[in-house]
């Protein structure tokens, strides 16, 4: 891909995609006979592409970004009588290929995408509320009031995980995917396997997406902080000290990395709980 002019006549940088795929192939499965009577027979075949996108600096050689797409595909035959013929190996790696060249062009073409994802409306734990605020189109106060819904629904309530499900929405809505995904995770965790599947793997995918679309930092000069592009989080505290990552070394990575810290009395008192040191909670407290 070459560079053109923008609308003052000034030529654009030119930019260089590659593609190193690392795998790019369909198999057959072990033929499989499906429950109940008659008994059904089914052939299997699956594909997987897997490929590194680099975005290169034609001037410069300088590499802008990275990352890596995936494609999985799988078909099958099913027959009452005899293991059916596998579908064709090719057919299937083609639908794995297609696959993960739509995602490679996501992360450098503008695309549009429409969907439907559910928001519960429960009127436990003000989810109604939230409801309300999502249909407004407010989703920066979604995220707020979201959030406090999930933080004092207790784990006991009916409302809990569809309490953290809304969040992990309202994280995607705002294309905060890390956080979504933490999110999702919760209520995976109470009870809400079937509810989040596919969307926490979506949302890896597009905080991949969008870091990669960031130019690389310059290398840093002798003697300067070096920031390892993460986001310090409450919980992210909370996996470094259950890690035994030393309080000294945590207290480095808070003064040095971005941080988006949630510092309200309640969290306050969860991450005492969690074992985190007082020195901990004072730097998050402190953080700019």
């Amino acid at each position: 891909m070459t560079g053109g002019a923008d609308s003052a006549g000034v030529a654009a940088p030119a930019i260089v995609l590659s593609i190193d795929v690392s795998r790019c192939e369909a198999r057959p499965l072990h033929a499989m006979t499906g429950e109940g009577l008659p008994a059904v027979h089914i052939s299997r075949t699956e594909g997987w592409l897997v490929a590194q996108v680099r975005a290169v600096d034609a001037a410069s050689g300088q590499e802008l970004a990275a990352a890596t797409v995936h494609g999985h595909a799988q078909q099958e035959n099913q027959s009452q009588s005899t293991v059916p013929e596998w579908p064709a190996p090719s057919e299937v790696k083609s639908i794995a290929l297609r696959q993960g060249v739509a995602e490679a062009q996501r992360l450098y073409a503008p695309w549009t995408e429409t969907r439907e994802i559910p928001f519960m409306d429960s009127k436990e734990c003000h989810l109604k509320q939230a409801y309300d605020v999502a249909k407004a189109g407010d989703y920066e106060t979604l995220v707020k009031l979201s959030r406090a819904n999930a933080d004092s629904c207790g784990t006991g309530s009916k409302a809990a995980m569809e309490a953290w499900y809304n969040l992990g929405v309202a994280y995607l809505l705002v294309r905060q995917y890390d956080e979504a995904v933490s999110a999702f995770e919760k209520a995976a965790e109470i009870n809400g396997g079937k509810l989040v599947a596919g969307l926490v793997e979506e949302c890896r995918r597009e905080s991949a997406a969008l870091k990669a679309q960031q130019p690389k930092a310059a290398p840093a000069a002798p003697g300067a902080v070096v920031q390892t592009g993460m986001v310090m989080t409450n919980e992210l505290i909370v996996k470094l000290i259950d890690g035994n990552v030393a309080e000294e070394e945590v207290l480095k990575m808070i003064a040095n990395q971005p941080g988006r810290f949630s510092v309200e009395p309640g969290d306050m008192a969860k991450l005492k709980a969690a074992g985190v040191p007082d020195a901990v909670i004072t730097a998050m407290r402190n953080k700019k």
